[in-house]
């Protein structure tokens, strides 16, 4: 299996912190049953993907909105059931694959992957993600 623990992050390095987390969002897009990492605002704006299958800027765009609208209405929700406001993870499963997403500060982690993945190691992942994106840049 693939893994994106090489990537490290120098803040020193003259790249911009953009390109430090698109280099994050590509290494969690090279780990073996990622087919999609996205990171989306909480306005449902996409900003930064890694792919390795391919997907239109239009489908993009739409699941960006969709999984900003599904966040907000989950955590006013959570909200209602006195479970507070603050969403780690939402799980998303279909015969044809698992869907998570996760809060990162103010913006949106998506991960996309094939169905027979283990849930736990993607949680890790999306918890390790979260911890190296929040080093570069508070969101």
């Amino acid at each position: 299996m693939a893994t994106y623990d090489h990537v490290t992050i120098d803040r020193d390095d003259e790249s911009s912190s953009t390109e430090k987390i698109q280099k994050i969002l590509d290494g969690l897009g090279a780990v073996q049953g990622v087919e999609q990492a996205l990171l989306v605002s909480e306005e449902g704006f996409p900003i930064l993907c890694a792919r390795t299958t391919p997907i239109s800027e239009e489908v993009e765009t739409l699941v960006s909105a969709m999984v900003a609208g599904i966040v907000s209405t989950f955590a006013g929700a959570c909200v209602q059931l006195n479970l507070g406001n603050e969403i780690n993870f939402i799980h998303v499963q279909t015969p044809l694959g698992l869907g998570l997403i996760s809060s990162v500060g103010s913006t949106i982690l998506v991960l996309i992957t094939k169905p027979k993945v283990k849930l736990g190691l993607m949680h890790y992942l999306i918890t390790s993600t979260k911890t190296k994106m929040l080093k570069v840049r508070e969101f």
